[in-house]
C-alpha cells in the first residue's frame, strides 16, 4: 500500500487520517506516527518555505528595539535576539522553524513587556524579536499553516 500523502489539508486534519490508513502496514504507533509526521514535512515542504510577509509594524519594533538596545546598553539582550531584530528589521524572510520560534519566545516574554518603561530588559528583548505585532503575525502564520 503506498504512503499516505496530504491531500491540501491541515496537519490536524492529515495525521490523524494517515495514523488509520497505516495501521496495516504500521502497527506500532509510533513507527506510524514518525512515518506520518514526514509525509507532512515531504507533502507540505514547510521546510524549506520562508515568509517575509510580515507586517512593517513587525520590521519597526525590531529597529525600535535595536536603537534601545544601543542607547540603553541592554546587557540583557541575547545574541539570538538581537540577530532576530537584524533579520526583521532588514524584512528578511523567516523559515517556519523561526517562525516558530518566535511566537513561543514571544509568548513566554510578553509578561515582562512594559511599554512605559522603554529602558527595561523585558520591553526591549521583547521588541527586537517584533514585539506584540510580531506575536500577531507568528500566531496567524502559524494558523494558517495548520500549526498552532
Amino acid at each position: 500500500m503506498p504512503l499516505s500523502k496530504p491531500n491540501n489539508e491541515k496537519e490536524s486534519d492529515f495525521i490523524p487520517r494517515c495514523m488509520e490508513e497505516m495501521k496495516g502496514e504500521f502497527p506500532d504507533p509510533k513507527q506510524r506516527m514518525a512515518i506520518c509526521i514526514t509525509q507532512w514535512k515531504k507533502g507540505t515542504n514547510l521546510e524549506l518555505e520562508s515568509f517575509s510577509d510580515y507586517p512593517e509594524s513587525v520590521s519597526n519594533n525590531a529597529k525600535r528595539g535595536i536603537e534601545l538596545n544601543k542607547k540603553y546598553g541592554n546587557k540583557c539582550a541575547t545574541g539570538i535576539g538581537k540577530n532576530r531584530a537584524a533579520t526583521l528589521s532588514a524584512k528578511r524572510p523567516l523559515s517556519v522553524k523561526t517562525i516558530k520560534r518566535m511566537y513561543s519566545y514571544l509568548s513566554r516574554a510578553e509578561e515582562y513587556y512594559d511599554e512605559g518603561d522603554t529602558s527595561a530588559c523585558g520591553t526591549i528583548s521583547f521588541l527586537l524579536w517584533g514585539g506584540l505585532a510580531g506575536k500577531r503575525w507568528a500566531g496567524s502564520k502559524l494558523k494558517k499553516l495548520g500549526l498552532l
